[in-house]
């Protein structure tokens, strides 16, 4: 009993620092550079030079945020309440053609930030 109470530990530190470890799933190389989630797009573009092609739009979404709620004789001070906004996020698509022997890139930009990165088939 004393043996497995031991091994277990041991084996989630082991998987834990595999994970920690790991390549990201978003990340790509271009050029001698890894790009990787969370960049901005100047850099991406410092990086790996013009995409062979982009397209632009704005998402609206809704987000919930808290504010001090108002002053009231139900409510104790300090209280906060959850309201919805809708908010606009500028979304950007970019397509890297590598040629026939790499995959295409698809990067989707989120107000200026690389939010993923996803192999859409070989290039041409």
């Amino acid at each position: 009993m004393k043996k497995t109470s031991q091994i277990v530990p041991k084996l989630c530190a082991l998987a834990i620092g595999a994970l920690l470890l790991a390549p990201s799933a978003w990340a790509f190389r271009c050029n001698s550079y890894v790009i990787d989630a969370g960049m901005p797009k100047f850099e991406v573009q410092r990086k790996c030079g013009q995409p062979s092609n982009k397209e632009q739009r704005i998402d609206r979404r809704i987000v919930r945020i808290r504010v001090p709620a108002p002053a009231g004789p139900n409510l104790p001070p300090g209280s906060q309440v959850e309201i919805e906004r809708e908010v606009q996020v500028q979304i950007e698509e970019w397509i890297y053609n590598f040629g026939p022997n790499q995959f295409m890139q698809l990067l989707v930009f989120e107000d200026g930030r690389l939010m993923s990165v996803k192999d859409i088939g070989y290039g041409s």
